[in-house]
Formats: structure tokens, sequence, C-alpha cells
């Protein structure tokens, strides 16, 4: 058993030095400590910050007045969506309105026509009551005056007559 690990122990120890001279043959790029360099580096980085926040601050600063420009015609488009809601609401009460007047003038000028047929019938039939009247009126005095001119006919035959049958005697 110490043999597997003394053999297991020189497989790792032989592979961990073919990694390093791999690595050593193939070369890595020297690392370079210049501290001044980047002591100047982050000075100017540093520098440079300041401009960016500015750059930042003024593209929230614009941001903010289209929001608040959007915000204001946003409302004024909401204002005027509410008053044209408020003219259509007006507009279908007084179409509801109208409609109401309109089914009661309907009905009312139904109401006048029965009146208006009821009194052309009530004046048709006086018309033809005062007609019948006049007809009997007209009849009675024609008979009269027919009577009297038949009996003023007959006397005066008669009388005619007489005379001739007087003559005659």
């Amino acid at each position: 058993m110490n043999r597997r690990i003394t053999d297991h122990t020189i497989k790792l120890l032989c592979s961990a030095l073919l990694l390093l001279g791999i690595s050593l043959a193939c070369g890595a790029p020297a690392a370079k400590a210049n501290y001044f360099n980047d002591l100047y580096n982050g000075l100017q980085s540093f520098s440079e910050l300041p401009s960016e926040v500015n750059k930042l601050q003024e593209s929230y600063q614009e941001t903010a007045e289209e929001l608040e420009k959007t915000k204001t015609e946003l409302g004024t488009a909401v204002d005027e969506l509410g008053q044209t809601k408020d003219q259509l609401d007006q507009t279908l009460q007084q179409m509801a309105t109208y409609q109401a007047q309109n089914a009661a003038l309907q009905e009312q000028n139904r109401q006048l026509s029965l009146v208006v047929d009821e009194l052309k019938n009530d004046r048709t039939a006086r018309e033809h009551y005062y007609n019948r009247i006049k007809v009997t009126v007209i009849t009675g005095l024609a008979l009269i005056l027919g009577y009297f001119l038949l009996i003023r006919l007959l006397r005066f035959t008669m009388r005619h007559r007489s005379r001739r049958s007087d003559r005659l005697r």
C-alpha cells in the first residue's frame, strides 16, 4: 500500500514539473512596476471624473426637463380629452333630452290629430244635421206654398167654371 502512495506521489510530482516547464518555456509577459505612471494615470482619471459627473448631471437635467415637458403636454392632452369627454357627455344628454322631447311631441301630435279628427267628424255631423234641417224647412215651405198655390188655382178654376156655367144658363 505504501508503494501505491509513492507511485501516486511520483506521478503528481512529474505532472507538476511538466506543467512548470511548459509555463517557463512559453514565457509570460513581464510585469512592469511603474509606480509614477500608475499614479499619473490615476490622477488623470480622477481629474476627468468631475467633467464626466457634470456631463451626467447635464444629461440628467435635460432628461428631467424633457420629462416635465412631456408631463405638461400629457396633462394638457388629458385636460383636452377630459373637456372633449365632458362635451360629448353634454351632447349625449342633449340628444337624450331631444329624443324625449321628440317622443313627447309625437305623442302630443298624435293626440292633437285624434282631437282634430274628432272635431272634423263633429263638424261633418253638424253640417249634415243642418242640411237635413234646411231640406226639411225648404220642403215644408215648398209644401205650404204649393198648398196655397194649389188652393188658389183650384178656386180660380172653380170660379172660372162656375162663371162659365153661369153664363151658359
